[in-house]
């Protein structure tokens, strides 16, 4: 039996709670409409998703015209969805299990990063990986509700959208979420 296979059961039987990626949070659902709604900041641009998840973001960003989209996640699982997730929406997304901290990016790519800033320690991580990214000159993205560990003083914002959750991973229906621009 593949590894998907057995999730997907585990899951079924309630062995198993969905990964934190199998959602789509608020974070990622505000960068991929940014991403569609302005996709001259991709347009035959190398894009680098970091925490993809599912790939909403890695996805979009092809739709709007990325010349190469590269996404990467620290779950192997979230790797496979976001390769699957990619071929159904019939775009081309390389996908990677890579921690931040290790994923490089070219000068003047685009990096995205959507919702990651939930936890003290995951939040320092992407602070270190994001910090270095846009050193090496790329420029780096962020979508976030606001949540608590979010670095504000780093952050120049470029859009703000209410975005509608589900309740079972969000305190309230509606969100505020914020696009920035990380320096």
């Amino acid at each position: 039996m593949r590894l998907w296979e057995e999730a997907e059961r585990a899951m079924g039987r309630g062995e198993l709670d969905p990964p934190f990626w199998a959602s789509v949070w608020p974070g990622g659902l505000t960068l991929a409409r940014y991403l569609l709604e302005h996709p001259e900041n991709v347009l035959g641009r190398s894009v680098v998703d970091v925490a993809s998840g599912c790939g909403v973001v890695a996805i979009a960003a092809a739709l709007a015209g990325a010349g190469k989209v590269l996404a990467h996640d620290t779950d192997a699982l979230a790797v496979r969805a976001t390769r699957m997730n990619a071929r159904l929406n019939g775009v081309g997304v390389s996908a990677f299990e890579a921690d931040v901290r290790l994923v490089s990016a070219p000068s003047g790519a685009l990096v995205t990063a959507g919702d990651v800033f939930y936890d003290r320690a995951i939040a320092a991580a992407m602070l270190e990986g994001l910090a270095r990214l846009a050193g090496t000159g790329a420029e780096v993205l962020v979508g976030d509700p606001h949540r608590g560990f979010l670095p504000r003083a780093r952050l120049d914002p470029l859009a703000e959208f209410d975005i509608s959750v589900g309740t079972d991973l969000e305190s309230e229906p509606v969100k505020t979420t914020l696009v920035a621009r990380f320096a």
